[in-house]
């Protein structure tokens, strides 16, 4: 029996590669307002949304939004090692 690893790389070898992935930290636009946050992942039913997890929400209160692909772009990590 093979491994789960090579059953999924079977299973999704004709799929393309996500361009977001969870936990992708990024900043884009919802209706006007520049939002930031965290990517789930990328929305099933429409490829060119991402659904992410905000960091503040927005003016509705929503937590959870798909945010446009297109306009979206990736946070730089800063690490700063603590001594």
């Amino acid at each position: 029996m093979a491994s789960l690893e090579d059953y999924f790389k079977n299973r999704d070898k004709d799929k393309p590669e996500p361009k977001w992935v969870y936990g992708d930290r990024v900043s884009g636009k919802y209706d006007g307002t520049t939002v930031v946050g965290m990517v789930i992942r990328e929305d099933y039913e429409d490829p060119s949304l991402v659904l992410c997890h905000l960091d503040l929400p927005v003016r509705d209160g929503r937590v959870i939004i798909r945010v446009p692909s297109r306009g979206m772009k990736r946070l730089k990590n800063f690490e700063k090692e603590i001594e």
